[in-house]
């Protein structure tokens, strides 16, 4: 007989605890904890599959947890129980704790239940796919060739900036980036259709769609640009949509450290390099086959049918003449 999956459930209220473990418990192996402290221990004994955890916690923050559970279980996928009125701790959690998917509370339970289902399937994908290339690699021995891999410089791409903000930039980013700019969707979209891109950096404030809902449009047909939303606007349900909608990189708020930003794009570019060796490792991709298709919202259709209009024109462009 199969085992079942283990999930771990983190929260300080033992009313909450034992909700969740009840309609857990049927379909899985429910690990319980009042504390990260706890929660880390557990994570060092059993298998965990998927970890839930709340975020106002005292002693350790919820995406603090999930931080270090990282390190104990990278596959596991970390799951942030929030509220869209606790604005602090979604910006600060959203850039922390690389969380898979928010759930509000209160939650409805038929989308938790099917939020862990969803996170058990991309973590035995991603599990399967890292013993196979173990395998591999040990079949190999020492008869694997080493190699060389050219490096590229990476290509980032800005989009709805003013053009002083951006030359800014480029000042600290050119030794070691390809800066280019789009001031408007569309512009970014033939960018996008006419060289690689490895990192796009976006507004969230554009007049007829959000970054949000445009970078969730390119993502369709480029998984593997990773995605850094910079901006002035501090909202929690943006940054919770940026999560779930998009599996964004980071969501940072102007103004930046000194040095900051050159860090979070050369973490980003990396990202796209994994990301283009090892598809498996984007969990957005990952979790898309798992996720019945639904039909495109109007917003989403809209912006893929101007991105297919400047995939053509590019196409068109680049054509030899008859």
């Amino acid at each position: 007989m199969k085992s079942q999956p283990h999930v771990l459930v983190v929260d300080d209220e033992p009313l909450v605890l034992n909700t969740l473990q009840n309609l857990l418990e049927f379909d899985y192996t429910v690990h319980t904890a009042e504390d990260g402290f706890t929660g880390l221990k557990i994570l060092q004994k059993e298998p965990v599959a998927v970890i839930l955890s709340d975020q106002r916690m005292p002693e350790m923050l919820g995406h603090e947890f999930l931080r270090q559970a990282k390190l104990i279980r990278p596959n596991a996928i970390r799951i942030l129980l929030t509220g869209y009125s606790d604005l602090e701790a979604v910006m600060n959690s959203v850039n922390a704790g690389e969380i898979f998917r928010y759930l509000n509370k209160p939650w409805k339970s038929d989308l938790l239940l099917s939020v862990v289902k969803l996170g058990v399937q991309v973590h035995d994908e991603l599990s399967g796919i890292i013993r196979q290339a173990a395998w591999d690699q040990r079949l190999k021995g020492d008869h694997s060739t080493h190699i060389e891999v050219e490096e590229k410089t990476p290509n980032v791409l800005f989009v709805g900036y003013e053009n002083s903000e951006v030359a800014h930039l480029v000042k600290q980013l050119e030794d070691r980036f390809a800066v280019s700019a789009a001031t408007s969707i569309d512009e970014a979209f033939r960018e996008i259709a006419r060289k690689p891109i490895s990192v796009i950096v976006s507004e969230v404030k554009f007049e007829e769609f959000d970054g949000v809902e445009f970078l969730s449009a390119v993502r369709q047909d480029y998984p593997h640009i990773v995605t850094v939303i910079l901006t002035e606007v501090v909202d929690a349900q943006l940054a919770i949509r940026s999560i779930n909608e998009l599996q964004v990189f980071k969501y940072l708020t102007k103004p930046l450290a000194k040095g900051e930003f050159k860090k979070v794009l050369t973490d980003a570019a990396l990202r796209n390099q994994q990301y283009a060796s090892a598809p498996a490792a984007n969990l957005q991709l990952t979790a898309q086959k798992f996720v019945p298709s639904t039909a495109e919202d109007q917003s989403d259709t809209a912006l893929r049918l101007r991105l297919r209009a400047a995939q053509a024109m590019v196409a068109k462009k680049s054509s030899p003449a008859p």
